[in-house]
């Protein structure tokens, strides 16, 4: 689950998605299946260039290592877990930072 305070921004399913929150000036949630892991977004950006290069060598399936955790995917998880990352890493619309009044 979650935190309250973060936003999901990419899901392939309930247990596989990634969330964006505010905390330390901005935290990724990648939670896959039992495990979530709190990256920055300059971590998930090299974690999808790593995986994205191990996908173009050929290795459908493997593990991607994360500190000492590996994230491992099978055959033909590799490239969803690559679109999650990408998505969620497309710059999203930001809020407006101040109501704007029409006045006449």
């Amino acid at each position: 689950m979650e935190p309250e305070h973060a936003e999901v921004v990419a899901r392939l399913s309930e247990g596989r998605y990634l969330a964006r929150c505010s905390c330390n000036g901005g935290t990724y949630h990648l939670h896959w299946d039992a495990a979530t892991f709190r990256l920055t977004p300059e971590g998930l950006t090299f974690l999808a260039q790593v995986l994205e290069d191990l996908l173009a060598q050929g290795n459908e399936e493997g593990a991607v290592w994360l500190g000492s955790v590996g994230l491992r995917f099978r055959k033909g998880e590799g490239w969803g877990l690559l679109r999650l990352l990408r998505q969620g890493l497309l710059p999203g619309k930001e809020p407006p930072r101040a109501l704007l009044r029409h006045l006449n």
